[in-house]
């Protein structure tokens, strides 16, 4: 599989995910549930996979601005577990953006930007290929997905089948 087919099965599992998040109540999602300095509702979970695509990807490997900063509300916010009040529309329109961006991003890569070494600005010693960042990136939304949907069941919301065996093409 390659990065493309992978992100490829994100859009569509991230579809039915939405679907189901779209329908279920706020106070679900914005239940305190996970103890930390951090993520404690899904709404904080639904933000940080939606900024960690937006950063590594627009901020470190495009260097350009991130998504994050052209929406005041987000822009402005102290990160952390800062979404519980938020409404789902926004923090979903904000993923949408960023994905937009992303599959901009990927439609005009080929192996040399693929292989391309890039610096991580946050850990200056780090040198990772663009593939490898897009692995991260992809990778780290499946675990955080798979918590999501883990947090909804625990609240009486079924959530979606996300394994990629429902995804994959029929033989």
């Amino acid at each position: 599989m390659t990065a493309a087919e992978c992100y490829d099965y994100l859009l569509r599992a991230r579809r039915d995910l939405w679907a189901t998040l779209e329908t279920a109540p706020s106070e679900v999602l914005s239940r305190a549930q996970v103890p930390g300095t951090r993520f404690h509702c899904i709404k904080d979970l639904i933000f940080h996979v939606a900024e960690v695509e937006d950063g590594w990807i627009n901020g470190d490997i495009r260097r350009v601005a991130m998504v994050q900063h052209d929406i005041p509300v987000l822009r402005d916010s102290a990160g952390g577990p800062a979404y519980a009040d938020m409404d789902l529309q926004i923090l979903l329109d904000y993923w949408r953006r960023v994905e937009a961006g992303t599959l901009a991003f990927l439609a005009g890569l080929g192996p040399a930007e693929m292989a391309r070494v890039v610096v991580v600005e946050d850990w200056p010693d780090q040198r990772l290929t663009v593939d490898g960042l897009l692995w991260h990136v992809m990778i780290h939304e499946i675990r955080h997905t798979a918590q999501i949907a883990v947090l909804l069941r625990l609240q009486g919301v079924a959530p979606p089948s996300l394994d990629l065996l429902f995804y994959l093409p029929k033989a």
